[in-house]
């Protein structure tokens, strides 16, 4: 069974109000402090701070599905397959992200394309691990 599902209730609700807080705050300096994202008012970013953490929580669910889906097969194939598979979801995750913000929040939103996202994204996940890395120190 995927890792995801089995993790408790408590600890997804944790994850994923930790995601929406740290999206918020990045989204909120790139907003503010760069060109790659525009919003309108706080509660525009704070609302693609919802559905970019629900968008990254579906596209980890379906990594861990397809990591579970190969992990017990043997050989080189299946571990490029493997690896190749995850790629693609990842990768092609940040057009769908793209094109959902685009539908719900139409003219509200706009962000400078696929490496506009990508840059946000890599900060948000430097951002994770660091708070990540805190909260393991100190537990």
């Amino acid at each position: 069974m995927v890792d995801s599902i089995k993790k408790s209730k408590q600890k997804i609700y944790r994850e994923i109000i930790l995601g929406i807080l740290l999206y918020s705050v990045v989204l909120g300096f790139f907003n503010d402090y760069t060109n790659i994202l525009h919003t309108g008012t706080y509660s525009v970013t704070f609302a693609v701070a919802i559905v970019m953490e629900m968008l990254t929580y579906l596209t980890f669910l379906l990594k861990d599905l397809i990591v579970d889906r190969f992990k017990d097969k043997e050989g080189k194939i299946y571990r490029y397959a493997m690896f190749f598979s995850v790629w693609l979801v990842l990768f092609l995750s940040k057009f769908v992200f793209l094109e959902v913000i685009a539908i719900v929040f139409r003219s509200e939103v706009k962000i400078k394309g696929f490496v506009g996202l990508l840059i946000i994204v890599i900060c948000l996940t430097a951002a994770e691990k660091i708070v990540n890395l805190i909260d393991k120190r100190l537990g």
